[in-house]
């Protein structure tokens, strides 16, 4: 099953709705939760007609802003168990019932609790696999932003507990990082994020983040199935154990601890733990698994030139690129 979330920041015009026409028609989803649609009753429904689908669950627009909806075809069975202003909540009667909840997270700094709160009463309804996914408002860890003013350890520690308490776990995403973009500002805001009893019942379960269309969101696409890996998923990031395998990584974790604790004035201890494990990240990524990213290129690169007219500037092309991969293959043990 296929589901898209979308924070389309209002579907009143034309432009918007061809917009989300054109992402369907790439992605031909099963069910629509689309947050900040900035619509009516009447003019959902309308909408709904236009996505082919013939059931929906809405909240109504406050005039120009707020507004859900999720809409899906009959032959999908789902059961609304509640809807308001910051989620909309069903439960997906396949061959074992799950529980669906499309979340749009408060944007106000200040009643940024709220969307926590409305976590934790969701998570004591009901013991079945759980899946919520939307636009959080929210990032989990400062490496998920770029541009602008970091978040503080009390605004990353409360997403982190309100997880916590309701037994979720992010669930990773392929494509690019960022879902939210304003500027020189990029972060991720949008997600999902699953129980274990979920995670076992759909262990293939991929979700993408698409390209970036109309909105300054993206939008994200959950397959429960997610057979095809047509890309590299990128879990969230943790401490790898392989690590300590490696005879530089004391080295290399006192000298980002030095330099963490150089930056700016006093960083806390949370702020020098998350530099330090971007630097750890950044060294797998360019030292440890460098030579293989490169060795991946070059074949791609073998594979084009294989692929195109056997001139001789093209053989000559290929003997290059095959002395470049056999001395990175020579080097492999020491990766």
């Amino acid at each position: 099953m296929k589901i898209l979330a979308w924070n389309c920041r209002g579907l009143a015009s034309a432009r918007a709705v061809r917009a989300l026409l054109d992402v369907q028609r790439s992605t031909k989803p099963d069910m629509f939760f689309l947050s900040e649609t900035h619509l009516g009753k009447a003019k959902a429904e309308t909408l709904m007609r236009k996505l082919g689908c013939d059931r929906f669950a809405y909240h109504e627009s406050d005039g120009r802003s707020g507004g859900l909806m999720m809409c899906w075809r009959s032959e999908n069975k789902i059961r609304v168990f509640g809807v308001t202003e910051n989620y909309i909540d069903t439960v997906v009667q396949e061959e074992r019932e799950w529980r669906l909840t499309g979340l749009y997270g408060e944007p106000r700094w200040e009643h940024k609790e709220k969307t926590w709160e409305v976590l934790r009463s969701l998570h004591g309804v009901s013991q079945l696999p759980w899946m919520v996914f939307g636009d959080f408002n929210e990032i989990l860890f400062n490496h998920e932003k770029e541009g602008g003013r970091p978040r503080t350890d009390r605004q990353l520690q409360a997403f982190h507990e309100a997880l916590g308490d309701c037994n979720l776990s992010d669930l990773g995403f392929h494509g690019d990082m960022f879902t939210w973009q304003r500027g020189k500002i990029r972060e991720r805001l949008d997600r999902g994020v699953s129980n274990a009893a979920w995670n076992m019942l759909f262990p293939n379960a991929k979700l993408t983040h698409e390209g970036m269309v109309k909105s300054n969101h993206r939008p994200i696409l959950l397959d429960t199935e997610g057979l095809e890996d047509d890309g590299v998923k990128h879990s969230p990031k943790r401490f790898e154990a392989r690590w300590l395998k490696e005879e530089t990584v004391e080295a290399m974790i006192q000298a980002a601890w030095a330099r963490a604790s150089a930056r700016g004035e006093g960083p806390s201890f949370m702020q020098k733990t998350s530099m330090v494990h971007d630097e750890l990240h950044v060294w797998d990524r360019e030292t440890l698994k460098g030579p293989m990213r490169r060795m991946k290129k070059l074949k791609r690169e073998l594979e084009q030139k294989r692929r195109g007219p056997m001139t001789d500037e093209n053989l000559a092309a290929q003997k290059e690129l095959l002395v470049r991969i056999e001395l990175l293959m020579e080097q492999e043990e020491t990766w």
